[in-house]
């Protein structure tokens, strides 16, 4: 009994200051601010690392482009990756949208190696089985996206401690974009191209998405729902 006890402590204790932990990185997440650091010498360690950059990429713009390139170059490996809820029906599927992407990177020969997975369930639990050494979130700024990022946050810290596997969790970084991308976002290629199909018309994407998938998204995003 005394040594369970013991045990229980220990494992309270743990959870408390793992809390304080969470609670920080809330208060105090870490974001890399644009120009985002390209100090070779200081990053050289990173070439040896994989990175995940989860997001809808419904549908997948220039902004994600710029991230994903420059993930692409400071780290060994990068993966975009679209999660799925089963229980949800899209008028662009996930593959849809991940196809999208592999032509556009394919077409901009980016530097680097970028993967692109769609994956159902939780994300972090498909890092920890990738080895991937951080979970990156693309944002605007903290102040715009902070109250949306935290409980995603809270998720992927709180998951592998509470469903397992009993592992310390993958640190979260996010990543605000760049400025010139700043104002594009999928809900505007989405509302464009909904616009230009009410209006009988082609959608000018061309400043917001790669020219490799203006014609795909121009297409996909523009069916009847």
């Amino acid at each position: 009994f005394t040594m369970l006890h013991h045990i229980l402590l220990a494992a309270a204790a743990l959870f408390g200051v793992f809390t304080i932990l969470v609670i920080y990185r809330l208060i105090r997440p870490t974001v890399l601010s644009y120009p985002w650091p390209k100090d070779e010498d200081e990053y050289v360690g990173d070439k040896g690392k994989k990175v995940i950059l989860a997001g809808s990429y419904n549908p997948p713009h220039y902004g994600h482009l710029a991230m994903l390139a420059y993930l692409a170059e400071r780290y060994g490996e990068a993966i975009a990756v679209i999660g799925v809820n089963a229980t949800k029906k899209y008028d662009v599927t996930p593959e849809q949208r991940a196809e999208l992407i592999r032509k556009m990177v394919s077409a901009e020969k980016i530097q680097g190696k970028i993967r692109v997975e769609v994956v159902s369930g939780y994300i972090w639990r498909f890092a920890m089985k990738e080895k991937a050494s951080i979970l990156y979130r693309g944002i605007r700024s903290w102040g715009k996206d902070g109250a949306e990022e935290r409980l995603l946050y809270i998720l992927n810290s709180y998951g592998p401690i509470l469903l397992g596997p009993l592992r310390w969790p993958i640190p979260t970084c996010y990543l605000e974009g760049k400025p010139e991308y700043l104002y594009i976002s999928s809900t505007l290629v989405r509302g464009l191209c909904q616009k230009a199909k009410e209006e009988g018309k082609e959608p000018e994407l061309s400043s917001i998405v790669p020219e490799s998938v203006h014609v795909d998204i121009s297409k996909v995003y523009s069916k009847d729902k």
